[in-house]
């Protein structure tokens, strides 16, 4: 029989068992976690240095060569980019020693920037464990940069906001630790950084902010400054913005452009007290020194002065891609200040749209007196200027590829030089019957009417001041045609028929005004001005643009050279409206891209709409008003499609049109506008003399017939199927849908001889009968 082991010693061997257990359990997680903590760390060394490896090795001798990074614009040469220019760069920086900065200054910069910067290696292990974890509890993305890795990131990399550009701060930081002084670190952190208004390092923003030197600033204006690195757009005490994004909480200081102007940031005033807070909690300032600082408003601290203005030489080209720059970078949610930094000083690389070809025959046509033959001169024939310095008259001419949007060139003055150039290609001017197509015919086309419809051109009283009489009036001396085709008005630039038409589509005058809106907006027009929001001029009247006047070319402020390109570039471009653009892409100095252009695409119009336009525009050039515009006799090999605009006093003189290659507007007229002997029809030659250039290498192209076209014969006098009497007629174009399905009545075939017994009439009423039917045509004759 087995003795039984004592109740006490099994538990004992159970408790053994189970200590052999969590032991084995134990040893095996803690390797786990050591292989795991191996395997991570190996992977964050190796992450980590293929991040830095890559890295250029950092040079210190001359840090501040490094701060004057220029940006450049290329352009296309066959497959190669050419430079076009090296951007100057305006902004204001004064370097100064560590000596002149005062302690002060360098107190409440480190206090809110980098509390541990005399004692860390570069980077602040404490504060990025500490940012680490409040980004983990609360989802947000709080910054733990030393002075060291700001200054490594403004001098050696880009601002892009990412884990790799952190990796590689982090690393450049320890090495400027490794290689200079904290002194010389500190010294070159407060002259490179940024601090808003055009302003790069304290002694800059110092004078801008308060006109005084930096040894001059109190505690106040020192925190200040302090506050604004972490974000210069928002704790900058000033900002410039555009006048319509004021708000109603901003305070504007002063208006320092057309469009701009300088407001006051209360977030500055807070952003300040944080830093004076800091720097009495770290004990660097007392309790008296900190009240004594925050008891003034921003109004009695900011004094600004030596504002940056952005004037420069530059060429028209160059100058537009710079605003386009501008504006996209604003667009992308920088602010002013942001965007010309990046701009100016931020080592851009802009590749923009330009075909040097198509401007080098623009600018030689600009430069030659000739082209112009109304250049003013004077008795002996010397070149006269104006007070300003300028020829007259003046042009504008812009070249845009209609498939993709990209000004190919452009010209907005001629014999110009000098800071501010005023791009005329940008300046509206009124249109005159330039405007037709767009604001009336457009229209018409894309809502039934068809080329064929027919239009009474006669008398119209639709002058609301003066309803008595007849308005508008024809500009040919025929006076009025009667009864035409929509493509016959729209070639012989009829006024009568113009304003007709206008009124028949939109079935009211309201209704007319609101289409004509409607599509000029859609169009790309932007001057327009509604009458609810009417415009006040100098003379104290109200103008708006809702009158049929605006369908003859005569607007409130008119139509810009580029904006009316770019509106015939719809009816080139089948029916799409793509914003012009002058860059393509942006890269930073190593070639990364920063910014690749997707310009704005719309249909605006069908792509039928648009060819029937085309058809009858080219009909136009081929036979009408432009005909001095075609590129050959007979307009056929590289046919132009446009139209011819004149003002009623000749002081604008255009040709707007395009070929299946390129579309192209031209305006001449006087800076001070003043009548030209001669109007559209300069205007047409001279396009036609840079246009006969521009297409010298080009193959003959015909316009791309699209679905849904057919074509029939029409009678010309009723605008119906032509039958086999109508003496004339036309093939004419149509929407499939919209074509005629009647036949003319009008003309018929001549009425059976007389039966015989009426033909023994005497001599004497057969005479009778023959004048009676001479005088009813003469009479009809002259009623005509």
């Amino acid at each position: 029989m087995k003795s039984k082991m004592p109740r006490t010693e099994k538990n004992m061997n159970k408790r053994r068992k189970w200590i052999r257990f969590f032991r084995r359990l134990f040893l095996t997680v803690v390797l786990g976690m050591l292989v795991l903590f191996g395997a991570v760390t190996g992977t964050t060394i190796a992450i980590v240095h293929s991040i830095v490896s890559d890295l250029e090795p950092i040079e210190t001798e001359n840090l501040y060569h490094l701060l004057d990074e220029s940006s450049f614009i290329y352009y296309k040469n066959g497959d190669q980019w050419e430079l076009l220019e090296k951007i100057a760069t305006p902004m204001y920086r004064e370097i100064i020693e560590y000596q002149e900065i005062p302690d002060l200054v360098q107190n409440a910069f480190i206090a809110i920037e980098d509390e541990r910067f005399w004692n860390h290696p570069g980077i602040d292990i404490r504060r990025i464990l500490g940012a680490g974890w409040t980004n983990y509890q609360t989802g947000s993305r709080q910054g733990a940069s030393t002075i060291n890795q700001q200054l490594a990131k403004n001098l050696f990399l880009s601002h892009e906001q990412t884990y790799t550009r952190k990796i590689q701060d982090m690393y450049y930081g320890i090495q400027l630790d490794q290689k200079l002084s904290k002194e010389k670190i500190l010294e070159a952190y407060l002259n490179t950084i940024y601090l808003g208004a055009g302003a790069y390092g304290v002694q800059a923003a110092s004078q801008v902010y308060f006109s005084k030197d930096i040894q001059e600033l109190t505690l106040g204006e020192a925190a200040l400054l302090a506050g604004i690195p972490r974000n210069p757009s928002r704790y900058a005490p000033l900002r410039t913005i555009r006048k319509d994004t004021v708000r109603e909480d901003r305070t504007v200081f002063q208006e320092i452009e057309e469009d701009y102007v300088m407001v006051l940031q209360p977030e500055a005033l807070n952003r300040q007290r944080l830093v004076l807070a800091k720097m009495r909690e770290i004990g660097w300032i007392t309790k008296e020194e900190y009240h004594q600082a925050i008891e003034k408003d921003l109004w009695e601290i900011v004094n600004p002065g030596n504002l940056q203005q952005q004037e420069e030489i530059s060429s028209y080209f160059a100058d537009l891609v710079k605003q386009d720059v501008l504006n996209s970078l604003q667009n992308w949610g920088y602010s002013l200040e942001e965007a010309r930094h990046f701009l100016y000083a931020g080592g851009l690389h802009i590749y923009s749209t330009l075909d040097m070809g198509i401007q080098q025959v623009i600018e030689e046509t600009f430069d030659n007196p000739e082209a112009f033959p109304e250049t003013m001169r004077d008795a002996e024939g010397n070149l006269l200027r104006d007070s300003h310095g300028n020829i007259q008259p003046q042009s504008a001419f812009v070249v845009i590829e209609q498939k993709s949007g990209a000004i190919r060139g452009i010209s907005g003055g001629r014999m110009t030089t000098g800071r501010n150039v005023l791009n005329r290609g940008l300046v509206p001017r009124q249109p005159g019957s330039a405007i037709k197509p767009l604001a009336v015919y457009t229209p018409a086309i894309d809502r039934g009417k068809t080329a064929a419809s027919m239009i009474h051109d006669a008398p119209v009283y639709l002058d609301p001041e003066n309803p008595n009489r007849p308005w508008p009036r024809n500009w040919y001396r025929q006076g009025y045609f009667g009864n035409i085709t929509v493509r016959e008005a729209l070639q012989w630039s009829s006024n009568v028929a113009t304003v007709k038409l206008l009124h028949e589509t939109g079935g009211s005058r309201q209704g007319a005004y609101d289409i004509m809106f409607h599509y000029l907006e859609r169009l790309g027009i932007s001057t327009l001005v509604r009458r609810d929001k009417p415009f006040t001029g100098s003379d104290g009247a109200v103008y708006h643009d809702e009158t049929f006047s605006t369908a003859l070319g005569g607007m409130t402020h008119g139509v810009s050279p580029l904006e009316m390109t770019a509106a015939f570039s719809v009816l080139a471009n089948e029916g799409i409206y793509t914003e012009p653009y002058t860059f393509t892409h942006i890269t930073d100095r190593k070639g990364t891209v920063l910014v690749e252009r997707n310009p704005h695409r719309e249909r605006v119009i069908t792509a039928q709409t648009a060819y029937i336009m085309t058809d009858m525009l080219v009909h136009s050039i081929t036979y009408g008003t432009g005909s001095r515009a075609k590129l050959d006799p007979r307009n056929e090999l590289i046919p132009v499609a446009g139209k011819t605009g004149t003002t009623s006093d000749k002081k604008d003189a255009w040709f707007v049109g395009y070929t299946p290659y390129y579309s192209a507007g031209l305006w001449v007229g006087n800076d001070r506008p003043e009548s030209l002997s001669d109007g559209s029809g300069m205007a047409a030659t001279l396009w036609q003399q840079m246009m006969m250039k521009i297409h010298e290498e080009r193959e003959p192209k015909a316009y791309a017939v699209p679905q849904d076209i057919v074509t029939k014969n029409i009678c010309t006098t009723t605008g119906l199927l032509a039958n086999r009497h109508c003496s004339g007629t036309r093939q004419e174009v149509f929407i499939l849908g919209t074509e005629p399905d009647q036949y003319c009545r009008v003309h018929r075939a001549p009425p059976p001889p007389p039966p015989p017994e009426e033909t023994d009439r005497s001599e004497e009423e057969t005479d009778r009968s023959e004048g009676e039917a001479d005088n009813q045509v003469e009479s009809e004759h002259q009623e005509e």
